[in-house]
């Protein structure tokens, strides 16, 4: 899918899934300094994107080139995320959740991210797409860990502020291994703000899924 404005005549038409699985694990050996050994990563992405629970909804790029480049996986720069619909087993209504957020820098002469123009994008898909494919979409969610084996959460949660999200109590309990975001577009996001609520809840979600992973260079 390409929203007008965007330049997409660079990438095919169309990408056999296991190819773009590739694509996305070669990103994340870059920014996540995941080595993808014996293609776990790219089996796991390829898994993620076919899986039917929590479904993969959209796989946002922002790709740069230089002016020779030949081929599509050629980018000196790129940003890559991906849309979940999930319910978290506590929310009434799946709702879209931001993960895997990736920068790839292959040039250090590129001086603007394209994070910020995949995030503007990914905005457009929410609310062109999603809100009207799904009535009960209310916004974007994320999840940033507590203690993630790289990064610094409080940066994460101070960055992603930048873009419109809050956190907010999942269910209305603390959480022992996250924080959790909303971005509202258009909507009150009163009756999601933190509180100072205490509870021993322990989360079950999969780390694999975690935005914070490692985060050194968004």
């Amino acid at each position: 899918m390409c929203f007008s404005g965007y330049a997409c005549e660079f990438l095919p038409q169309e990408i056999e899934l296991r190819e773009f699985a590739g694509l996305v694990a070669n990103m994340q050996n870059m920014c996540f300094k995941d080595e993808n050994t014996d293609n776990e990563n790219s089996e796991r992405l390829y898994d993620l994107f076919d899986a039917t629970a929590d479904k993969t909804m959209a796989v946002a790029l922002s790709l740069g080139y230089d002016v020779n480049f030949t081929d599509y996986t050629e980018f000196v720069d790129g940003g890559s995320a991906t849309i979940q619909m999930s319910s978290q087993d506590v929310l009434s209504h799946q709702q879209p959740w931001l993960n895997e957020v990736c920068r790839s820098k292959r040039s250090t002469q590129i001086r603007k991210g394209p994070v910020q123009r995949m995030m503007k994008l990914i905005d457009k898909y929410i609310t062109d797409v999603l809100m009207k494919q799904y009535k009960k979409v209310n916004g974007l969610y994320l999840y940033v860990e507590k203690e993630p084996e790289h990064g610094d959460p409080e940066f994460l949660l101070a960055y992603y502020k930048k873009y419109g999200f809050k956190e907010f109590l999942l269910g209305g309990d603390v959480d022992e291994e996250y924080y959790y975001m909303k971005k509202c577009y258009g909507k009150d996001v009163s009756s999601l703000r933190k509180t100072k609520t205490k509870s021993t809840r322990v989360s079950k979600k999969r780390k694999t899924n975690s935005t914070v992973k490692k985060v050194a260079n968004i």
